[in-house]
């Protein structure tokens, strides 16, 4: 699957291995690569954060986004998404469709408490749900997600639901009026659950990725847990890592 904003930083990694952006030179100002693109703002500022993480592009809030590489490494010459910012992972969210599977009210058992990271007896709301691209119902979906959102938020949160199709963090933050400060991401390797394998199209066992999120609300509250398991042909993520100068 890639998404609009891993399709935008593709194009324009090619553009400058093939020397159209040389290194040295600017790239178009985000307003003009929307229109290029027929993409939102938001979707290339996305796209530059990638270019970014791969140490191809500098950006500069006066003097606009330079070249300074023509490549970078990457795995199976395919994007995925890019770890480096709490924005980067929400764009999967603004650039998917949420398909709602299930919903109920949860109090963590020590089983379930362990797999979360969060208080044995702890209540919480929560949302299962399959991901896709918009437009193709008949793809496979990309992953399953269970949402945990704090039960104490459950009475603003339940009922929009059904018509709510954005970010469930920016959500959290409408009906709280705090802020997302952080988010604490594990990656690991598993076998798909049985019980999400046939909404995934896939079988039981087969590998996938699970990653756990936590989403830290300001000052210091754990307010939204959400354990995502993606087939293992379907998605990627990528980091970069610099090393720091004494």
């Amino acid at each position: 699957m890639e998404t609009r904003y891993a399709f935008v930083a593709r194009e324009l990694t090619e553009a400058i291995a093939s020397g159209r952006y040389p290194v040295g030179s600017l790239l178009p100002n985000e307003l003009d690569l929307a229109e290029q693109f027929e993409v939102s703002r938001s979707t290339v500022r996305a796209a530059m954060r990638e270019l970014q993480a791969m140490g191809l592009v500098s950006r500069k809030k006066s003097a606009g986004t330079r070249v300074e590489a023509t490549s970078a490494q990457r795995a199976g010459g395919a994007f995925g998404q890019s770890l480096s910012s709490i924005e980067a992972i929400q764009q999967f969210g603004v650039e998917t469709e949420r398909d709602i599977q299930d919903t109920g009210e949860t109090v963590a058992d020590e089983a379930l408490a362990a797999k979360l990271g969060c208080k044995p007896g702890s209540r919480w709301l929560r949302i299962s749900s399959l991901r896709r691209v918009p437009g193709e119902r008949e793809a496979p979906p990309i992953c399953w997600t269970d949402v945990y959102i704090d039960a104490a938020l459950s009475q603003k949160i339940a009922p929009r639901l059904k018509q709510y199709r954005g970010i469930f963090g920016d959500l959290i933050e409408t009906v709280t009026g705090r802020r997302i400060v952080e988010i604490r991401q594990d990656i690991a390797a598993c076998g798909l659950p049985d019980r999400i394998a046939a909404p995934l199209a896939a079988r039981p066992g087969d590998h996938a990725l699970e990653i756990r999120r936590q989403y830290i609300l300001s000052p210091a509250s754990l307010v939204e847990i959400t354990l995502s398991y993606h087939p293992a042909d379907r998605f990627q993520y990528s980091t970069r890592l610099t090393r720091q100068e004494p």
